[in-house]
């Protein structure tokens, strides 16, 4: 669960931290996603190198290199006092995450076979997900540098050993995909403040279309992929690839959102607006327990919407926040039902993107999820910066600012709205656990149950 952990650990602490980034370091406030987004492009960049290294040459192996490149640009960031300086930092800071985090993943479910013994695990992965963004807003930087100490010391080296015969590394494959995603997440964290349509922006975008389609044509082509196009074949995959963009999106805009609210409006200091997500963090952990035991009655997809129910009704509440309000009357309400309503949605989608990969392609399965995971925090932030930029001027200060925040939580509401969308329209009606029993039935029970196991894969 360590490794879980040290990404969520350094986004929240970095969020918590932004305004006082901003004064210390000179960005804008345009120029200030760039702190979070610059991260998210290299880790999205990265994530699906990092996660088909480990598939070929040991996920053990992989995840320690990546998390001792992690530290080292941890700790250059802590003494930046450029934005420039920073934001490249905070960039290779994620391209260290990108190889971290899918052979985490894929030690995980390569180990444990799909059914609830995965299941409890992947909420374990959650849940330690959810308890970092509590240690990230309380000790920051200081937790992450003991990561690669516990790497060393408690993976057995045992552990996500490789078992591919063909090793070839698929270069042309590495460069379009990595320059591709790296160009449309700069389109979509550039926009807001550059323009839709301005030339800074959509040429980038045109060539990032293109080097994606060639990456497709390329992976189509050769004989050994960097991602195998057979594993879209899963409707599982591609049903939790969409619904996870949805979730990071409101999820990333939530708390970045709330956090310029506490400090920019409410006046609270960063030790404070960091005691203020406590609340989220340990829901977190007891929301992916719980919800863990209810998805052994309950199928994932009507979870799924219950959780999104939550999600709508967190982004209602906290536009009601006026600038006199304290935080138990709407922001604790608000953190508590996003709590409950993101660790569902996020802990079906993790079991169900995943259900359908064999050993030898977890690596890639688990970095493709994470993928799309990453493009939700450009997206998200990108939304909701235009619905504030709509309602608040640059020269707003204060409680003058409320309008605009208020504009980015209905605009989170929106993005949930769309994500009970798509999961009512493409996620699976059936679940893993149960096509396993299906097919447990098949040794027994002849061909009938062949079939049903078949219908059951196939959703």
């Amino acid at each position: 669960m360590w490794y879980q952990m040290l990404d969520i650990i350094n986004v929240a602490s970095v969020t918590i931290a932004l305004p006082l980034i901003m004064k210390d370091v000179g960005f804008s406030f345009d120029q200030l996603q760039w702190v979070t987004s610059a991260y998210a492009l290299a880790y999205g960049a990265f994530l699906l190198v990092g996660g088909r290294f480990g598939d070929l040459f040991g996920h053990r192996r992989i995840y320690i290199m990546g998390v001792t490149w992690f530290s080292i640009w941890a700790i250059v960031n802590g003494f930046a006092k450029d934005p420039v300086v920073m934001a490249v930092g905070r960039a290779l800071q994620g391209m260290g995450a990108g190889f971290t985090v899918p052979s985490a993943l894929a030690m995980l479910t390569t180990t444990y076979p799909v059914g609830r013994e995965r299941n409890f695990a992947l909420a374990v992965f959650g849940g330690s997900g959810a308890a970092g963004s509590v240690i990230g807003v309380l000790l920051g930087g200081i937790f992450s540098s003991t990561i690669v100490i516990l790497g060393f010391i408690i993976i057995p080296a045992s552990k996500g050993e490789s078992t591919v015969s063909d090793r070839r590394i698929d270069y042309l494959g590495i460069c379009s995909f990595c320059a591709g995603i790296v160009c449309i997440i700069f389109y979509l964290t550039e926009s807001p403040a550059s323009g839709w349509a301005s030339a800074k922006t959509l040429a980038p975008f045109i060539v990032g279309l293109v080097l994606l389609i060639a990456f497709i044509f390329i992976e189509y082509r050769i004989d050994y992929p960097i991602m195998p196009l057979h594993i879209w074949r899963s409707q599982r995959l591609v049903a939790s690839c969409l619904i996870i963009v949805c979730v990071s999106a409101g999820l990333n805009a939530i708390v970045y959102f709330s956090s310029m609210l506490f400090q920019n409006v409410h006046g609270y200091t960063p030790l404070r607006t960091s005691l203020n997500y406590i609340v989220h963090g340990v829901g977190g952990v007891f929301a992916n327990i719980l919800f863990t035991k209810v998805l052994t009655k309950v199928r994932s997809k009507i979870v799924m919407v219950i959780g999104w129910l939550f999600f709508i009704a967190s982004g209602i509440v906290f536009a009601q926040v006026k600038a006199n309000s304290s935080y138990w009357s709407y922001p604790f309400g608000a953190l508590l039902l996003n709590c409950m309503g993101m660790a569902p949605v996020w802990l079906c989608c993790q079991i169900n993107s995943v259900a359908d990969a064999n050993d030898e392609n977890q690596g890639v399965v688990g970095a493709v999820y994470i993928v799309a995971q990453q493009l939700g925090t450009p997206i998200g932030l990108a939304v909701a910066n235009i619905a504030a930029n709509s309602k608040n001027s640059i020269s707003s200060i204060g409680a003058e600012l409320l309008p605009g925040y208020r504009a980015s939580f209905y605009a989170v509401t929106g993005i949930a709205g769309a994500g009970l969308v798509f999961t009512v329209l493409v996620a699976c009606n059936t679940d893993p656990v149960k096509s396993e029993e299906s097919e447990l039935v098949e040794v027994g029970g002849g061909s009938v149950a062949t079939v049903a196991g078949d219908e059951e894969k196939q959703c």
